[in-house]
């Protein structure tokens, strides 16, 4: 046994002065009296007070004489060593992702992970650092390198499981480049486990403290909401995944605006998706919820271990025509296609036509097709062979049969599309503008097709004309105008798919407002503006939160007032134009600058619902083999303080010195208490005596 602060010990010091103060004599006046014979009985008394006398056997005294020296070895910080179980400097790895909020565990994994990491810290040895990493979407430092045990209990008390997918590989990954910094590191990381093992490789021990035991969970996995095929009513499609090795029923409930409109029973085989199918959604609703429930439909007990995603939020996009105003010589491939998009009206000019007197601020998007005017309108625009350079890319030449690149599977412009097939016979070399993200790459790294936003407006450039390749007669061509058309004519909304957690979601500025104010699911508000005058974008991240969030404008002033457009020359349609292209002037119909907008954010992740522990020998069996726990020949031993059981004796010690100090009214105490009691006790027995005497006297009289 050692002590921490052996300067302490200096307190033994007050054990003379205790004892000086039962040795010295009281000091009392002096005063003349005529006799003394009735004093005889104070002599002992005074005799007692002498100084430096003899000490007595006082109870009082050693009680004080123990609890002086008690306080004195507990400002010493006693500690009793032992051989240490984790490295000198560790590096501790906390999962926090959706799946540590299962309840197998109770409370759940996230609060059995941290008891288990706070009790591993008795292990560390003296001097020991710690860092903390909290491995959600992304690895985050709670602490780092400190020697301070209680702020590192406090950063561990203070993390919360978060609705995300979790990586332990960027975790694993960070928590290797910390121990880097010592030759005796250790990473010890507390997870369930569950999901795919990280495809890292470290050099630095790992050890794994398991939580969770069970697999019980069904999710919701994917929710949207599609147009009949008659574009007249809106179905809403759910698919529910039973991670469970057993089959399960639950009740499906859907809400709209918080009002239940649809509740179903559905049974669900193990390890299989069940899709439900909604029809015929009632108009004027902006959003609706669905609740996985148990089978008897009770919303307040869980229906599985994991209650994270039992619930899921879809955007209902608003009923709006779309206006389409293609500007070219004519195109009928391009034409066809973009008057079969539904929600949408077609209008053709030629560009010798184009000018103010069009009003292109009345349409949703303006495409070009071969042409660009001197001055680009302040809409989408979809530039199709630019003739020349503009503020939509510089135009440096011509590519004659260019080769299409290596594809990036997630990009969103590309969902189903298959371009492996197509062949292009000329195409402009473009330079791909800093505002822009390239979709379709070229040769020489010129793109064939990018998009980006250009000053806040959707924008995309399309390097060859479609009738100047095989495209056209590919079922490509169609999903790829699609999806264009829905990206540029949408780029002003947010979106209506729903958002994964943390995901940053980019939000246009209208005309008339100065910023945007977004409500939480939870109710708080966070407002952003530009950083610039000009900038019409800002980028929203604090999407950590499940639910529905309300986007507002901050109108400039007092209000923002709805604009007022005027109606033009009508647009005349392309000659030969397909079915669909409208022929004369559309309606103005602008958009409400003050009318709010809505975005979801939903986990539907079945990888994170699957919450089946995994194996934390696998896990282990990343880091590097190690002889085991404490085998550093330098590693300085583990302590533990025995402060706590010497606090307990000293209150102990104090609470023996009131009572006997205070033995004589305790004696006192007692015994009033005690006559109370004798009291209310004989109290009954006496009336009842009394009564039987009176009952006596009254029978004997009347005999």
């Amino acid at each position: 046994m050692g002590l921490l602060a052996p300067l302490a010990l200096l307190g033994l010091l007050f054990v003379p002065a205790i004892l000086a103060m039962y040795l010295l004599r009281l000091r009392r006046k002096e005063t003349i009296v005529a006799s003394t014979l009735l004093w005889q009985g104070l002599v002992a008394d005074v005799e007692a007070n002498a100084p430096w006398q003899r000490l007595r056997r006082s109870l009082l005294l050693l009680v004080q004489l123990l609890l002086a020296v008690l306080l004195v070895f507990l400002a010493a910080r006693p500690v009793v060593e032992r051989p240490a179980g984790l490295a000198r400097d560790l590096v501790l790895v906390v999962d926090v992702s959706a799946s540590m909020a299962a309840t197998d565990v109770r409370p759940n994994r996230l609060a059995a992970a941290k008891e288990a990491a706070i009790a591993a810290l008795a292990e560390l040895p003296a001097g020991g650092t710690v860092s903390v990493i909290a491995a959600g979407r992304t690895a985050r430092i709670v602490a780092n390198a400190t020697t301070d045990l209680g702020r590192v209990r406090a950063a561990i008390a203070g993390l919360e499981p978060a609705p995300v997918r979790g990586d332990l590989g960027d975790a694993l990954r960070l928590a290797a480049a910390l121990a880097a910094r010592s030759g005796d590191a250790e990473i010890l990381v507390a997870t369930d486990a569950a999901g795919p093992v990280p495809d890292v490789r470290l050099d630095v021990p790992v050890r794994v403290l398991p939580v969770g035991r069970g697999r019980d969970n069904q999710a919701i996995a994917a929710l949207a909401v599609r147009s009949t095929p008659s574009g007249v009513g809106r179905s809403l499609f759910v698919s529910v995944v039973n991670t469970d090795l057993e089959a399960a029923e639950r009740r499906l409930v859907v809400s709209a605006e918080g009002i239940p409109i649809e509740a179903r029973d559905v049974f669900l085989d193990p390890q299989t998706r069940t899709e439900i199918v909604v029809d015929d959604l009632p108009e004027g609703i902006g959003s609706v919820e669905v609740a996985l429930l148990g089978r008897d439909g009770d919303a307040g007990r869980p229906a599985d271990d994991l209650a994270l995603d039992d619930r899921a939020w879809a955007v209902v996009p608003p009923v709006r025509l779309r206006r389409i105003l293609l500007v070219s010589e004519g195109d009928p491939y391009l034409e066809t296609a973009l008057s079969y998009l539904p929600g949408t009206e077609l209008y053709g000019i030629r560009p010798a036509d184009y000018g103010p007197a069009t009003h292109p601020e009345l349409f949703d998007l303006v495409i070009f097709e071969s042409t660009l005017p001197a001055t680009l309108p302040s809409r989408p625009i979809l530039a199709i062979a630019p003739p020349r350079s503009s503020p939509l890319g510089e135009v440096v030449g011509t590519l004659s049969e260019p080769g299409i690149g290596r594809l990036d599977p997630g990009e969103p412009l590309l969902r189903y599309v298959d371009l492996s097939t197509v062949h292009i016979a000329e195409a402009k070399r473009l330079v791909l503008p800093d505002w822009a993200r390239v979709v379709v790459p070229g040769p020489e790294g010129a793109p064939l097709l990018y998009a980006g936003s250009r000053l806040g407006l959707p924008t995309a450039v399309l390097a060859f004309e479609p009738r100047r390749s095989d495209l056209p007669l590919q079922v490509a061509f169609p999903i790829l105008v699609a999806n264009l058309a829905g990206e540029l004519m949408g780029g002003g909304e947010p979106p209506s798919e729903p958002l994964s957690p943390g995901d940053p979601v980019e939000l246009t500025i209208p005309e008339g407002a100065t910023g945007l104010r977004i409500e939480r699911p939870d109710g708080s508000v966070h407002e952003l503006v530009p950083g610039t005058p000009e900038a019409r974008t800002v980028t929203y991240a604090a999407t950590e939160l499940l639910g529905v969030y309300t986007v507002r404008p901050i109108a400039a002033g007092s209000s923002a007032a709805s604009p007022t457009p005027t109606t033009g020359p009508s647009p005349t349609p392309t000659a030969g134009g397909s079915p669909g292209t409208g022929g004369s002037s559309p309606s103005p119909v602008p958009a409400d600058p003050t009318a709010p907008g809505r975005f979801a954010v939903d986990l539907l992740d079945v990888g994170e619902s699957t919450i089946a522990p995994g194996s934390p020998a696998s896990l282990e069996a990343l880091g590097r083999r190690t002889g085991g726990a404490g085998t550093a020949p330098d590693r300085p031993p583990a302590r533990d303080e025995i402060w706590p059981w010497l606090a307990l004796l000293a209150l102990l010690g104090l609470l023996v010195e009131w009572i006997v100090y205070e033995r004589d009214g305790l004696a006192r105490l007692r015994r009033s208490v005690a006559s109370r009691l004798e009291r209310v006790t004989a109290g009954p027995a006496v009336r009842g005596g009394a009564a039987a005497d009176r009952s006596g006297t009254s029978g004997g009289g009347h005999r």
